[in-house]
């Protein structure tokens, strides 16, 4: 019952923010402004995208190598598009179906593939960080009419401002909720040790450390940072590439690509499905800067491209994976003397 509410909770989510997205649109200016798009731009933004799943499994690989194992790179691409199968049915379950993969296809530690997880999304998080501030200081004035375009897309006055006050608020109620956890946590931190679940907590915890540690002992960092940078090259040649492809906003430059990927990159890491809805309203806000009214044709064609490649390579990787396991297990039961036969 938690995880059908929390999985209702999220689609909840998902259906306001496509219903802001598309809250206005006519359907036949939409569908009119997706056959003048340029199919060659479009083609060419589907195949970078699908480097960038090369590209990530790839760098993937250089973080597992430092706990002593060495998956094939077939089978780290296939866990890895797996991550993005599985995110459509639940936010941010891929990571951990992910991890569950390889550990079927190469006999690694659940705990410690997981560490190398939190690592790398830890470092892409800073990576999205730093482009962020960096396109504030080249765009400021783009990024303050997209705030305003986001409260104006939900009914609040184009003046409309959250007040400082507001922001302490949010901040000092989760400070205050933080100290209370511990508080608690430490007044009843015997009784807590008693508990079975606690060795099972103990061991997902050590295998998380043994993952960051293992990022942090990187024997190949110059290929490693090397191929970051390729994936985020990566992220903005999608955007740019389907810009090209839109009469409306072929005027736009390179750096108004690297905002919108900005933008894009909010949308897809949001609590929702994939990105649904929430990467279609802000990249609709985004390009209502641009004076395009039709954003939301942009946000339909990059998504759903993108999305389109992520289910149909998705399910290849699940049935490689699914039959891979089967052919293990028959090969395991074949051998004289195992306890199968």
């Amino acid at each position: 019952m938690k995880k059908l509410l929390q999985y209702l909770l999220f689609l909840s989510l998902t259906a306001v923010l496509l219903y802001f997205a598309f809250k206005g649109v006519s359907w036949n200016d939409m569908l009119e402004g997706i056959k003048q798009a340029n199919g060659w731009w479009i083609a060419a933004s589907m195949a970078v995208g699908f480097a960038a799943f090369l590209i990530r499994a790839r760098r993937w690989q250089f973080i597992i190598h430092p706990l002593g194992y060495r998956p094939s790179f077939k089978h780290t691409y296939d866990a890895v598009m797996l991550t993005y199968l599985a995110n459509f049915a639940m936010p941010r379950m891929g990571e951990v179906v992910r991890c569950g993969a390889l550990r079927r296809t190469d006999k690694i530690p659940f705990e410690s593939l997981l560490g190398t997880v939190v690592m790398e999304r830890a470092f892409d998080f800073v990576c999205l960080l730093v482009i962020s501030v960096s396109v504030l200081f080249l765009r400021f004035d783009t990024f303050r009419a997209f705030w305003t375009n986001v409260q104006a897309q939900q009914g609040a006055p184009a003046d409309a401002a959250t007040p400082a006050g507001g922001y302490l608020l949010y901040v000092y109620t989760g400070v205050g909720l933080l100290v209370a956890i511990v508080g608690l946590l430490c007044i009843f931190r015997r009784r807590i040790r008693q508990w079975s679940l606690m060795s099972k907590v103990k061991k997902l915890w050590h295998g998380l450390l043994d993952g960051l540690k293992a990022g942090f002992r990187l024997q190949r960092r110059s290929a490693f940072f090397t191929y970051t940078i390729l994936l985020w090259v990566a992220y903005w040649l999608q955007a740019y590439t389907v810009m090209l492809a839109m009469p409306e906003t072929l005027h736009l430059s390179a750096v108004d690509a690297l905002f919108l990927m900005v933008v894009g990159g909010l949308g897809w890491v949001a609590p929702v499905n994939a990105g649904i809805g929430a990467y279609h309203f802000l990249i609709k806000c985004a390009l209502l800067i641009y004076g395009v009214d039709n954003g939301v044709v942009f946000a339909t064609i990059s998504h759903e491209t993108q999305s389109l490649m992520m289910i149909v390579f998705g399910l290849f990787s699940w049935m490689a994976v699914a039959v891979g396991s089967r052919s293990r297990q028959s090969a395991v039961k074949n051998v004289p003397g195992s306890p199968f036969n």
